[in-house]
């Protein structure tokens, strides 16, 4: 009971300080919210699971891994957001311009993936809580759901989207602290050993990095800053990227860890999308409750901010004398088809190629625009380096991730 009442006080401190006017009404804090409910959006639900079943005792491992990559391509897409904009305000034809175009494709069908991926995993979670497994059925209500997103950005456009997605945010960060709080409690309170958890199948070194590679998209979302220009300018739009996240990785690298004496005193027995609520449950009651309001919050708040995303893209993409809701209605129906056709780890492989094809394109325009800049600068050697190692990367992850085995 002392475990439940700190994770609900917790979660409930969080979320006053959260919903002051001072905070809320900060400009630069309402540019940083579109990134990090992307970001935090799935991770949050998903991530654990995956990496100590995959991974096992050597998750945390896992986590940092991914979440330095994450923030290596931030870095590439904060340095487009100061170097390349202004080259392609001045010149819109050249190879840069092109490379652009190409890397805004790969984002779009990207952004229509995760979408699928959030609302798919919102569902599960509200059917989980009632102990329905239709499959048709969950599938269905999915398709609502888009539907009832698709109404809110035709109506309301991105200002609409952008709101509800603040107060969603700020319920989600209020309660992952209020978990987090709940785990290290826990954890005091068992004393049970740390990193000795095994994963629920033996994999080889080469299949264990290839389903990491495959869980990349659980740590996109900053991109979202290259899209915001007609609301922020370029300092905010970097600031809003650096400090999503800071506060991502943060949450990320905490929960895998304080989660790693859970999973060895409740072993994951099958991966599904709501083994992170079956499993914390066991130790913690309140905390399957609580992740169900982080589910619809979100969820709810990451698909908003892709949609919000992918929509802005693809107006820059067909220059068409139409809506800009028109484009989030599309975004919708390529998510709603994916829905009908894959399952949620699928998805999340599939996305991940296609957020990491962007970032190379944009690894590509950065590597360009280094070449480019005057030989005598510091350390263009070493940014050269950096962003070949960065492509290599993302290459492994187009060309060999795969999904982890759902059950």
């Amino acid at each position: 009971m002392i475990t439940n009442s700190i994770a609900l006080a917790t979660s409930l401190l969080v979320a006053i300080v959260l919903f002051l006017p001072r905070l809320r009404q900060s400009v630069q804090w309402r540019a940083t919210v579109t990134p990090l409910a992307s970001i935090i959006g799935s991770g949050f639900l998903i991530i654990a699971p995956l990496l100590h079943s995959v991974m096992g005792k050597w998750a945390l491992l896992g986590i940092i891994l991914l979440s330095t990559l994450a923030y290596l391509l931030g870095s590439v897409i904060r340095f487009n957001i100061r170097h390349a904009e202004p080259e392609l305000a001045r010149n819109s034809h050249g190879s840069i311009a092109t490379l652009e175009k190409a890397s805004q494709w790969a984002l779009g069908a990207a952004y229509a993936i995760s979408v699928a991926f959030y609302i798919s995993l919102f569902a599960a979670f509200v059917f989980d809580r009632f102990a329905i497994d239709d499959t048709t059925l969950i599938k269905l209500f999915t398709s609502g759901l888009l539907v009832i997103i698709m109404l809110v950005a035709w109506l309301r456009g991105a200002r609409g989207l952008e709101t509800i997605e603040l107060f969603a945010v700020t319920i989600k960060l209020a309660i992952i602290i209020g978990v987090l709080t709940a785990l290290a409690t826990y954890d005091i309170q068992v004393k049970s050993a740390w990193f000795k958890h095994e994963a629920i199948q033996s994999l080889s070194h080469f299949e264990t990095l290839s389903m990491l590679a495959g869980m990349l998209m659980v740590t996109q979302g900053f991109e979202t800053t290259r899209f915001m220009g007609n609301s922020y300018n370029a300092e905010q739009r970097i600031k809003a990227g650096r400090y999503a996240q800071w506060i991502a990785i943060f949450l990320y690298v905490v929960f895998i860890g304080l989660t790693c004496p859970i999973f060895l005193d409740f072993p994951i027995t099958e991966l599904n999308e709501t083994t992170i609520s079956y499993t914390l449950g066991q130790a913690i009651w309140v905390l399957p409750i609580l992740l169900l309001v982080a589910a619809t919050a979100s969820q709810l708040s990451a698909a908003l901010a892709d949609t919000i995303g992918g929509g802005g893209l693809l107006k820059e993409l067909f220059h068409l004398s139409i809506s800009p809701q028109f484009y989030y209605v599309l975004v919708i129906a390529i998510a709603g088809i994916l829905v009908w056709s894959s399952n949620v780890f699928e998805i999340i492989n599939l996305a991940s190629k296609g957020f990491a094809l962007y970032y190379l394109i944009q690894t590509l325009i950065a590597f360009k625009l280094v070449l480019l800049r005057p030989k005598e600068q510091r350390f263009k050697s070493l940014q050269l380096l950096g962003l070949c190692a960065i492509v290599v990367s993302l290459s492994f992850v187009i060309g060999w991730s795969i999904p982890a085995p759902h059950s």
